[in-house]
Parts: structure tokens; C-alpha cells; sequence
């Protein structure tokens, strides 16, 4: 994660092909891994934002 950016937790409610993306990930991470494997998504604030 690039640390010169602010992030907040995506908004990821209403995109249900992201979600399920992120299921998949997070299920076949979990069996390579061995152990439950959570993924976080994290959306830079926009410049604009900062004004």
C-alpha cells in the first residue's frame, strides 16, 4: 500500500461482482494457506476530497 495516499474502507455494498471476486479470493487463499484468510478492500480518498 502506497503510504503517501489516505484509504477508507471501499464501499463495496452494491457491487455484488466485486464481493463474490472477493469471496472467491479469499476461499481459494484459504485452502492454499491452510487456515481462514479474510481480504480487506481499501479505496484511496481522492484529491479532491482533501480541499
Amino acid at each position: 500500500m502506497m503510504m503517501d495516499k489516505d484509504y477508507h474502507l471501499a464501499e463495496l455494498n452494491n457491487q455484488s461482482d466485486a464481493l463474490d471476486a472477493i469471496r472467491k479470493l479469499e476461499q481459494q487463499l484459504t485452502e492454499a494457506y491452510g487456515s481462514e484468510v479474510a481480504l480487506i478492500a481499501y479505496a484511496a480518498d481522492n484529491e479532491k476530497d482533501k480541499a
